[in-house]
Protein backbone atom coordinates (compact mmCIF):
# COMPACT_ATOMS: atom_id res chain seq x y z
CA UNK A 1 0.00 0.00 0.00
CA UNK A 2 1.36 3.53 -0.93
CA UNK A 3 2.79 5.57 2.23
CA UNK A 4 0.11 8.25 1.04
CA UNK A 5 -2.83 6.70 1.10
CA UNK A 6 -2.41 4.05 4.24
CA UNK A 7 -4.61 5.68 7.14
CA UNK A 8 -3.38 5.60 10.29
CA UNK A 9 -5.05 3.22 13.14
CA UNK A 10 -6.43 7.05 14.33
CA UNK A 11 -8.56 7.30 10.72
CA UNK A 12 -9.32 3.86 11.08
CA UNK A 13 -11.41 4.51 14.29
CA UNK A 14 -15.30 3.44 14.58
CA UNK A 15 -18.02 5.10 16.75
CA UNK A 16 -21.19 3.51 17.38
CA UNK A 17 -24.48 6.50 18.25
CA UNK A 18 -27.44 4.69 19.60
CA UNK A 19 -30.57 6.83 17.69
CA UNK A 20 -31.46 7.62 21.78
CA UNK A 21 -28.12 9.36 21.98
CA UNK A 22 -28.81 11.28 18.53
CA UNK A 23 -32.26 12.26 19.62
CA UNK A 24 -31.18 13.66 23.11
CA UNK A 25 -28.24 15.62 21.07
CA UNK A 26 -30.89 16.85 18.72
CA UNK A 27 -32.43 18.67 21.66
CA UNK A 28 -29.36 20.45 23.06
CA UNK A 29 -29.90 24.25 22.28
CA UNK A 30 -26.78 25.14 20.01
CA UNK A 31 -25.09 26.78 22.73
CA UNK A 32 -25.53 23.57 24.55
CA UNK A 33 -24.31 21.51 21.93
CA UNK A 34 -21.22 24.49 21.69
CA UNK A 35 -20.72 23.66 25.00
CA UNK A 36 -20.53 19.42 25.01
CA UNK A 37 -18.04 19.87 22.23
CA UNK A 38 -15.60 22.08 24.00
CA UNK A 39 -16.02 19.67 26.92
CA UNK A 40 -15.06 16.64 24.85
CA UNK A 41 -12.14 19.03 23.67
CA UNK A 42 -10.66 19.33 27.08
CA UNK A 43 -10.86 16.01 27.84
CA UNK A 44 -9.20 15.14 24.57
CA UNK A 45 -6.58 17.89 25.60
CA UNK A 46 -6.14 16.22 29.50
CA UNK A 47 -6.12 12.40 27.64
CA UNK A 48 -3.31 13.66 25.69
CA UNK A 49 -1.43 15.20 28.00
CA UNK A 50 -1.81 12.38 30.60
CA UNK A 51 -0.44 10.19 27.75
CA UNK A 52 2.16 12.30 27.15
CA UNK A 53 3.58 12.05 31.03
CA UNK A 54 3.27 8.42 31.23
CA UNK A 55 -0.23 8.76 33.37
CA UNK A 56 -1.96 6.05 31.11
CA UNK A 57 -4.23 4.95 33.60
CA UNK A 58 -5.45 7.90 34.41
CA UNK A 59 -5.69 8.62 30.16
CA UNK A 60 -7.76 5.23 30.02
CA UNK A 61 -10.04 5.21 32.94
CA UNK A 62 -12.67 6.25 31.23
CA UNK A 63 -13.50 9.64 33.81
CA UNK A 64 -15.70 11.16 30.81
CA UNK A 65 -18.30 8.91 30.32
CA UNK A 66 -19.63 10.82 27.77
CA UNK A 67 -16.92 10.03 25.56
CA UNK A 68 -17.44 6.62 26.01
CA UNK A 69 -21.05 6.17 24.67
CA UNK A 70 -22.34 5.74 27.99
CA UNK A 71 -26.22 5.59 27.76
CA UNK A 72 -26.67 6.24 31.24
CA UNK A 73 -24.40 9.31 30.63
CA UNK A 74 -26.21 13.11 31.28
CA UNK A 75 -25.27 16.20 28.67
CA UNK A 76 -24.51 19.10 31.20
Amino acid sequence: MNPATRLSARDQRTYYVSDERLRAFAQLSYAQRLQWVEQCSQFVRLAQQAMANGNKKYAMSGENRLMHNDPSAEFD
